[in-house]
């Protein structure tokens, strides 16, 4: 049986790591199509790793392949989702700071039977917040410490003209809900996203982010009270290998999600094949 034919959205770290993910052959996936904004960037993945891939258009890329991974940036995520649900594939969505502002998106794409899967990224303990859902939560509260690099370009510190390089102490640099934080930091903050997804919402899930130049790790907080009690994680993350800005945790949790896409992928073909033979 084939595998599964993922289109690469996005050819960066996050694309890298999966990549050498694949290699080790125990998934049931492979690479069928690249998409960057950047050609060359594409060309480059696909000469590092071998691939016998297509570099295409977006809609190309999508139509080539079973399933889509986005990995790219939050400003393509309204463009990649529609583009799935015109062609009826399922995807996983790892710039969740995008979706967060078209969850219209998300609704519409589960009307039409078109799965978006959501990863953990950089942040543990979403299962718990899923459960208490349930009974209903209070409060959720992420607080996001980061070493000022991997904070500096974002939108919010351009557009106010801050300058974090002279830091010299943690500093709270935005406080508000996970909607303003995925505007601020479209690409610091997915794990907002993905809690509020998971829990109240993006306007009732409140964010901190804290600049802070004694620390090399990026650290997530959370904090969530409701009827079943109070919860409190607290994941510290190594930077990934070729990207300071990134946490490795956000490139495991995209590998973790495509295994698990693999084999429902796997599955599927199985039983429409059961269903062949027996017709």
């Amino acid at each position: 049986m084939s595998k599964m034919k993922v289109a690469l959205i996005g050819c960066g770290n996050i694309g890298a790591d999966i990549c050498i993910a694949l290699q080790k052959g125990d998934m049931e996936a492979e690479i069928g199509a690249l998409h960057d904004i950047d050609e060359d960037r594409a060309n480059l993945l696909k000469r590092t790793f071998h691939l016998d891939a297509k570099v295409a258009g977006l809609d190309e890329a999508i139509g080539l392949c079973d399933f889509i991974v986005e990995c790219a940036v939050a400003s393509v995520v309204e463009p990649v989702v529609k583009s799935a649900m015109r062609q009826r594939r399922h995807c996983l969505i790892m710039s969740v700071a995008g979706l967060v502002r078209h969850l219209d998106l998300v609704e519409e794409a589960r009307r039409r039977n078109i799965q978006i899967r959501i990863p953990s990224g950089a942040l543990c303990g979403l299962d718990g917040v899923r459960a208490a859902m349930e009974a209903g939560l209070h409060s959720v509260v992420l607080t996001t410490r980061k070493p000022p690099r991997a904070l500096e370009d974002a939108p919010y510190f351009k557009e106010r003209h801050i300058d974090l390089k002279n830091l010299t102490e943690p500093k709270v640099v935005f406080e508000g809900n996970a909607l303003e934080a995925a505007r601020a930091f479209p690409a610091n903050v997915n794990v907002a996203g993905a809690l509020s997804i998971a829990g109240i919402g993006p306007k009732e899930t409140m964010v901190r982010v804290i600049a802070d130049p004694n620390t090399t790790d990026n650290c997530h907080e959370v904090t969530a009270e409701g009827a079943f009690g109070h919860l409190k994680t607290i994941t510290s993350n190594m930077p990934s290998p070729r990207n300071a800005k990134s946490s490795y945790l956000a490139s495991l949790s995209a590998c973790a999600e495509l295994r698990q896409a693999a084999l429902a992928f796997v599955k599927r073909a199985e039983k429409a094949l059961e269903h062949t033979v027996t017709t």
